[in-house]
């Protein structure tokens, strides 16, 4: 195998499959690329065994064939030589030789028979959506999902497509964000997924460009299908709890308030909550919240944000952390924090069809 690749369009689709490797102590095949060449192009293929990711460049190919790199290794390397054309040549006994300007560097590979084979493809719905919103839909939801691994359910985000609407939710089940977005398609392709976390956080650093985004389901996985790059993620088959019986029909008091006002008096209050135990408590009254943390052992912190209010006290106790998330999320800059009382949850909402439902500590 022997082909010349543009420095830069090389670095770039290694960029975009390196992080998805197996850790140290996994099978060795799982820290490789695996590096397929013909035609005019190169793919790039790396996995974990949840995920998988494919990219593809053009090259100049002199020889066909195929093999698997150490990926870090080779990554590395190339980040080191200077721009230009790289050339790469494997012998039969999967040793690489690459040359670029000055730089040379020998790395030893593994067969590409040794690794692990791509799903085929199968009866799939078919989705397009826009990257950009995709990604924003993730940033909105993807904080509140579970990270205990023994709630494997809630350890990621459902993705419902229904009535020609895409819902995102992700809970913990302390606190439940959700968001929505119209697109188009077809009504027998109605359908609810979860996807790992893990998969969303590959999604949110992979999703840079502004072109739609195709999302293909199969039975047990979904492939993210954007510009260059083909993303493969086992979907959680366990059924998502109904979300809908947690979320407040109806709430006494709609609090318009200053979004970055309210994070930025979190902020300062949190200094004083120096772990979970520690909370901060709200205090909502005629034109102004008041923003209190205190801890018996470190000392005590006090805010003030006028707000549009005009009914009667309300003291309600938060994690700050579960509240300053949706806020930084959400780019509005006036938000509704909708109470009934102290004890029942909270309800945010904006301008879009979002909303962050979280439930509230106990007073002492």
């Amino acid at each position: 195998m022997k082909f010349k690749i543009v420095r830069s369009k090389f670095l770039e689709g290694l960029k975009s499959v390196q992080n998805i490797v197996a850790g140290k102590g996994s099978l060795p095949i799982l820290q490789n690329v695996l590096l397929e060449v013909g035609g005019e192009e190169i793919k790039m293929t790396t996995t974990d065994l949840d995920i998988s990711i494919k990219a593809s460049c053009g090259c100049e190919v002199e020889e066909a064939g195929s093999t698997t790199l150490p990926v870090k290794l080779l990554f590395n390397a190339i980040t080191k030589v200077a721009e230009g054309e790289v050339e790469i040549e494997v012998d039969e006994k999967e040793r690489a030789s690459i040359s670029a300007g000055n730089a040379r560097y020998k790395l030893v590979g593994l067969p590409e028979k040794e690794f692990p084979r791509l799903p085929k493809d199968e009866d799939a719905y078919v989705y397009t959506v826009s990257q950009q919103v995709f990604k924003e839909m993730l940033k909105k939801v993807s904080y509140a999902a579970s990270q205990d691994d023994t709630r494997r359910t809630l350890k990621g985000v459902l993705m419902s497509f229904k009535d020609n609407k895409l819902t995102m939710v992700a809970t913990d089940g302390r606190r439940l964000a959700l968001v929505e977005n119209e697109v188009e398609f077809a009504k027998d392709a109605e359908k609810d997924i979860v996807l790992p976390s893990k998969a969303v956080a590959e999604l949110q650093r992979s999703l840079l460009g502004e072109s739609d985004l195709s999302l293909i389901v199969q039975k047990s996985q979904i492939c993210f299908k954007l510009d260059n790059v083909m993303i493969y993620s086992k979907v959680i088959d366990d059924a998502y709890p109904n979300y809908k019986q947690v979320i407040p029909k109806e709430t006494a008091e709609h609090i318009a308030v200053d979004r970055q006002l309210m994070l930025d008096a979190l902020d300062r209050a949190s200094v004083m909550t120096m772990d979970e135990a520690h909370s901060t408590k709200l205090i909502f009254e005629s034109g102004k919240l008041t923003v209190t943390s205190a801890a018996s052992d470190i000392g005590e912190a006090k805010d003030v944000v006028p707000i549009k209010y005009a009914g009667e006290k309300l003291e309600i106790m938060f994690n700050p952390s579960y509240v300053m998330d949706p806020l930084k999320a959400i780019d509005d800059d006036e938000i509704t924090f909708n109470v009934n009382d102290g004890h029942s949850p909270a309800v945010i909402k904006c301008s879009i069809p979002f909303l962050y439902v979280l439930m509230p500590l106990r007073i002492s």
